[in-house]
């Protein structure tokens, strides 16, 4: 019997030996646990923190738009009355701005877009709406109409001076106007 008592005896050190380290294991686990369920804290803290410096970028970009809101509009005006056909679209919005032609058909043609003869119209319109007082102006690329409707909305303006440059020159010359030709 001592042989039985000495093998339960070996038995039962060893379970106790295992009993321990799983003890310790579960001991590290719950560590762990505290330790991850902080973590679960501080994240949830920076996401608050995020979420509120996003309500007030948001606030921030609603006060920009009603600030700069004047200046798009008067920009757009100026740019309407000096545009021949079609109108501006100026659009700054959540930080980007975004600039384009409204053409007759009422299409919205971004910057990048615009044909050559558009190009000449709407750069000129935009350069006035900036305060301009001399334009020189490529025209080349306007057809007969719309260099006459072009030359007659620019003779009525107050820029101080505008020379008209192309290769060739318009069949009636508008009035308000001196043609070179070099």
């Amino acid at each position: 019997m001592s042989q039985e008592l000495q093998d339960l005896i070996t038995g039962l050190e060893s379970r106790l030996k295992s009993l321990q380290t799983d003890k310790e294991v579960f001991i590290r686990a719950q560590g762990m646990d505290i330790e991850a369920e902080k973590l679960r804290a501080e994240g949830q803290k920076i996401n608050d923190e995020v979420a509120d410096l996003k309500a007030q970028a948001s606030g921030m970009q609603a006060q920009k738009a009603e600030a700069i809101f004047p200046v798009i509009a008067g920009m757009c005006g100026q740019m309407n009355a000096f545009l021949a056909t079609g109108h501006a679209d100026l659009l700054v919005t959540d930080g980007s701005f975004s600039i384009g032609w409204v053409n007759e058909a009422g299409q919205t043609v971004p910057y990048a877009g615009l044909s050559g003869g558009e190009k000449v119209r709407f750069d000129a319109a935009l350069a006035k709406s900036l305060g301009a007082t001399v334009l020189c102006v490529e025209v080349a690329e306007l057809d007969e109409a719309n260099l006459q409707t072009l030359l007659e909305k620019y003779a009525a303006s107050d820029i101080e001076q505008i020379i008209c440059s192309t290769c060739h020159g318009p069949v009636a010359v508008a009035a308000g106007w001196e043609v070179t030709q070099l």
